[in-house]
């Protein structure tokens, strides 16, 4: 089953006034599995009762580095003893940062 399928399934299920709850319910009864989540189906009913009933995909970004990865990587080679964790902390960023500025 292709995603914009399921997307107009919740469409149609936000159009006949159901509540996230039957809409999960309706949808993953026809297919006999589990296609849409409590989560996803809040998610669209929400936008749909926004009156925005575009079907596709919003684009992303990856999120803005807050630090500069050259000044990092070599504050980390200077100060090899600092776990990640420790770093993370001291420029408040994820131990995601840490590692991908460590590359």
């Amino acid at each position: 089953m292709e995603i914009n399928e399921i997307r107009v399934l919740m469409k149609d299920e936000f159009h006949r006034g159901a509540t996230t709850r039957h809409a999960v319910a309706n949808i993953n009864s026809v297919f006999g599995i589990q296609v849409a989540t409590n989560a996803t189906v809040a998610h669209w009913l929400k936008k749909f009762r926004s009156g925005d009933f575009d079907l596709s995909n919003a684009p992303r970004s990856r999120p803005m580095t807050q630090v500069d990865n050259d000044f990092l990587k070599a504050n980390v080679e200077a100060n090899s003893s600092l776990s990640a964790r420790e770093l993370s902390l001291m420029y408040n960023v994820s131990k995601q940062t840490i590692f991908g500025a460590n590359r």
